[in-house]
């Protein structure tokens, strides 16, 4: 059975043959069935603890699964193979970060958020910091996950109408249906479980992809010595200047600020982390990461190497490619597309990303206005009104679906603004540096540094966040002007760690003046469950673990340590109170 082909200007380009579309059908069926499955088994979905956390019962493999899935997505597939293709190796660096990264998320933020035994993310910042940077950090993540989750639709969609007569907005319309039918039926479960299948798809499509591809580029050997004859294996360089596009400095370290918003306190991990059975398994499954990451990164990257020795040899010609984005999938279609079923795959793994990807974030998305507005909003009406506060977790559940389809028509409508934001290495990096620094920032202040005040804190976030999207979107307005504000050039590779530290500045400056003014405010207890382990007295730590044990095993929702004093007035001992989220909040208030 041969595929149609086309001349696409430089080389031949199949078109996608019946065999390709069955397999590109069969992982939407997959995720369709997924999600009617978890809609109905047991009774379905009838709480919002089974629809948000998969009521705290995943063991550590899934939840590592789930993670890559959701954060390998087609940005990853697409983009990093194109960035190498164009600019060098030098993105190689990036994987060192990772052993920067998911260390200080298993030993600092994990033990923190399941200790607390919250839904969403931002809880945290309301029990540590009060409602008003609670619902500013909510806002900020809403509009960053909208931003990405637009990007990620948009992705397979370049892809897939290079290959096919099918119209880009045909592909951003399926992919957006199916991940939003499955989500509203199906909850975290269908989430996590349909990300395992499609963790199977990206990670053996990547294989094949290396392998045939290095066969085609004359071998492992052959690809490394081209590469490096002609300069573009230099890994470590340190130039000091900060608009360099690429360095090692900015890989590692700007790699790492930039990825810790995403992986350690975004409501996207950080719901995963609190559907795992314990705080080991939350661990266990970031320190499974650490190999699944760095082996992927590596063979998506080496596919870029692997183009260059391709297309720069005789007969071959580099492909004239409206975008350096489809560089991967021209390659695929001109080289393997005569194989039944072989582009399908491809676009298959494309489609794995995506769905993964959009699903979580729209579950996300539906626990921060779930638990972050309208929950607080509740409260807030119920004092005004001097009433009780009625909650109705049924009600609450039917909501969350009916929201679900709300955010995902949201994303379609966004996906069609992204073709206009660049590449998509850096359209990602920029979201998440604007957005993802302010954040991390309000975090770390909580957890670690234990002067820092709601004042200063929400003072710092909001700076740094009109900082970050004023830097991200002169850049992307001034394009490639050599005359542009010198801001303007800064590496996108560095926007986190820029936001952060600005965020943080202004925190720790803030928090220090509201104090002068406010005398009392040192006199405000910190609850010891709110700071990172190795701040805690040890007693308190333990009690934390056994709290966590102990709520394990009753199911029930919500956990803190208070600090209780003797006589003398010095710190006796410390007592575990479980309480629901909303029950601390309406106390904190």
């Amino acid at each position: 059975m041969d595929n149609d082909t086309t001349d696409a200007g430089d080389g031949i380009v199949n078109y996608l043959g019946v065999l390709d579309y069955v397999i590109l059908a069969f992982v939407v069926l997959i995720a369709a069935v997924t999600g009617i499955y978890h809609g109905f088994a047991k009774g379905g979905q009838t709480t919002t603890e089974e629809f948000l956390v998969a009521d705290r019962s995943m063991f550590s493999l899934p939840i590592a699964m789930t993670l890559l899935a959701s954060f390998i997505s087609p940005i990853t597939i697409l983009g990093k193979p194109a960035e190498i293709y164009t600019y060098g190796g030098q993105y190689f660096v990036f994987i060192i970060c990772h052993l920067l990264l998911f260390p200080a998320i298993a030993f600092i933020f994990i033990p923190v958020f399941h200790g607390l035994r919250i839904t969403s993310a931002y809880e945290y910042l309301k029990l540590r910091f009060g409602l008003p940077l609670q619902i500013c950090g909510a806002g900020i993540f809403m509009l960053q996950t909208s931003f990405y989750m637009a990007i990620v639709l948009y992705s397979p969609a370049l892809a897939i109408e290079f290959v096919t007569s099918f119209g880009l907005w045909k592909t951003v319309m399926i992919g957006g249906i199916v991940c939003t039918f499955y989500t509203s039926l199906g909850g975290m479960k269908a989430v996590i479980w349909t990300d395992v299948i499609m963790f199977v798809v990206i990670f053996g499509t990547t294989v094949m992809v290396i392998v045939t591809g290095v066969v085609k580029a004359g071998g492992v050997g052959h690809v490394w010595e081209t590469n490096k004859a002609d300069g573009r294996l230099d890994f470590i360089q340190f130039p000091w200047d900060p608009t360099q596009r690429m360095t090692f400095l900015n890989l590692v370290i700007g790699g790492f600020m930039n990825s810790l918003p995403m992986w350690a306190v975004s409501q996207t991990a950080v719901q995963r982390f609190l559907a795992a059975k314990s705080i080991k398994d939350a661990q266990a499954s970031i320190w499974l990461n650490l190999p699944f990451v760095s082996l992927l990164l590596f063979l998506i990257d080496y596919e870029g190497l692997v183009l260059y020795t391709f297309y720069n040899e005789a007969p071959n010609v580099p492909p004239n490619v409206t975008k350096s984005d489809q560089i991967i999938i021209h390659f695929v279609s001109e080289q393997f597309g005569h194989v039944p079923g072989y582009q399908g795959l491809f676009i298959a793994c494309l489609w794995a990303g995506t769905l993964s990807t959009i699903s979580s974030g729209l579950n996300a998305m539906i626990a921060v206005t779930l638990e972050d507005m309208v929950k607080p909003f509740r409260r807030w009406q119920a004092n005004r009104n001097s009433t009780e506060v009625v909650e109705n977790d049924k009600s609450d559940t039917f909501k969350s679906k009916i929201l679900t389809c709300v955010y995902g028509v949201i994303s379609i409508f966004l996906a069609f603004l992204a073709s206009e934001m660049g590449t998509l290495v850096s359209m990602a990096n920029s979201v998440f540096g604007a957005a993802g620094g302010p954040l991390l920032a309000a975090f770390t202040q909580g957890m670690m540094w234990k002067r820092a005040n709601s004042a200063g804190t929400l003072a710092g976030v909001i700076v740094g966040f009109i900082f970050g999207v004023w830097i991200t979107f002169g850049a992307m307005l001034t394009g490639d002007d050599p005359d542009k504000f010198w801001l303007y050039k800064i590496s996108f590779m560095w926007y986190a760690t820029i936001t952060w530290a600005i965020s943080t500045i202004v925190s720790i400056i803030g928090s220090e003046v509201y104090r002068y003014f406010k005398p009392q405010e040192k006199e405000e207890p910190i609850d010891p469950s709110l700071l990172v382990t190795f701040l805690r007295p040890r007693d308190v730590y333990e009690t934390v673990e056994l709290a966590v044990v102990s709520n394990n095993r009753t199911n029930q929702s919500g956990g803190g340590i208070m600090e209780s004093e003797g006589e003398d007035g010095d710190l006796k001992e410390y007592t575990v109170h479980k309480r629901s989220p909303a029950q601390t909040a309406e106390n904190q208030c």
